[in-house]
């Protein structure tokens, strides 16, 4: 079997050319069938990474009777990957897809005419709903009838990743903060100083805020994404709500603190919202921002009025590389760690879900960092 480092990564296969491969998949009936039989999601794509066959059980997964709806996807658009529409020619060409552990196995495989493994976190969208997926896709090369194709098998990981972020979350960062917060009352008991008593006191009170708020917000992500996070609506004024937000996100770690400066031009308007869930939205942006602030640098923040819609925003002067902008939203990737990337995902989560609103960044020299939430003024039915 050929396997060349000419691989065409943006070119396409005519629909002929498609069924053409499909017959020579189909008329390999002993292969065909037992093909057919793999339990897995599967399929056989040609050089051009689209898709020429499908096993039975994929179908039952897209609840198709045939696989002629998928035939020429690719990968990504066949999953409903949300990149797969960035690019000059769908899935594969997009400037997130250089990061994409399926792009990235199936490139591989072709250039190396060996199996290839790979993970890959992505976000997919059914019906406008978000739905964050954990894959590990299999690529091997396979010559039939003088053709190459590549046999890709993919397996839904996302509970295995939940798991090792749970670990992490409970067995390393509470842990860590349930230790520290221990320390502190054991120093607390000997202290006679009343000053030093107090400010002792106000370190275990934030200790121990931090430890329910982390079980909170996961218990938060696990109803959201099975789809049972209930939505509040009520009417409350943004700039009130904001200047709230604000006064609650200001940090002390040692010599500095990183002020949250409400911006002077911040609209003072009535939203129609779930506020606990905004609330959580912000504080985790704001978070965010600190974290990525030098130390005593400020982080600004506003509200925007544009017709029938509101735009919070988020601003710090970091500047997020390219490669993390690419993956930022995805539930599985984190600059803090491998397993916690649950931020930036919740805030996604949370708004196009169930705020039904809209997410976004830009990241660049002259602007920093701006993460913004744009909502309805008046909450959709």
């Amino acid at each position: 079997m050929e396997g060349g480092s000419d691989i065409p990564s943006k070119l396409r296969s005519s629909i002929e050319e498609l069924k053409t491969e499909h017959e020579i998949i189909a008329l390999q009936t002993i292969f065909s069938g037992i093909f057919s039989a793999m339990t897995g999601i599967a399929a056989i794509i040609n050089r051009n990474r689209q898709i020429v066959y499908t096993n039975h059980e994929y179908l039952a997964t897209k609840g198709l009777d045939s696989m002629e709806p998928l035939l020429g996807k690719r990968p990504g658009e066949a999953i409903s990957c949300g990149n797969s529409e960035d690019g000059p020619d769908g899935c594969g060409t997009g400037s997130g897809c250089q990061f994409c552990g399926i792009f990235g196995a199936i490139t591989e495989c072709q250039m190396s005419n060996r199996k290839t493994v790979g993970e890959s976190s992505l976000s997919t969208y059914s019906d406008g709903v978000l739905k964050s997926l954990d894959l590990r896709i299999t690529c091997t090369p396979i010559l039939l009838n003088g053709h190459d194709f590549y046999v890709i098998s993919l397996q839904d990981i996302s509970d295995e990743k939940r798991l090792a972020a749970l670990e992490r979350l409970f067995f390393h960062d509470i842990l860590n903060t349930a230790s520290g917060l221990s320390g502190l009352l054991t120093v607390l008991k000997d202290e006679s100083d009343p000053s030093e008593t107090r400010q002792l006191i106000n370190y275990s009170e934030e200790a121990s805020r931090t430890i329910i708020d982390e079980i909170s917000l996961y218990r938060q992500l696990r109803a959201a994404e099975k789809g049972d996070l209930p939505v509040e609506i009520s009417a409350f004024n943004t700039q009130e709500f904001l200047r709230s937000v604000a006064a609650r996100n200001t940090y002390t770690s040692g010599e500095f603190t990183n002020s949250v400066i409400v911006d002077e031009k911040t609209a003072g308007t009535t939203l129609e919202s779930d506020i606990n869930l905004l609330q959580r939205v912000l504080t985790n942006l704001l978070k965010n921002a600190v974290e990525a602030s030098k130390g005593g640098e400020p982080v600004f923040t506003g509200v925007e009025e544009n017709g029938a819609t509101i735009r919070f925003w988020v601003r710090n002067s970091g500047i997020i590389r390219h490669d993390i902008q690419q993956q930022i939203f995805q539930r599985s990737f984190s600059t803090k760690g491998l397993t916690r990337g649950l931020g930036t995902y919740s805030v996604k989560l949370l708004t196009e879900n169930y705020l039904k609103g809209k997410v976004s960044f830009v990241s660049n020299a002259l602007e920093g960092t701006v993460f913004s939430v744009e909502l309805n003024k008046t909450f959709p039915i």
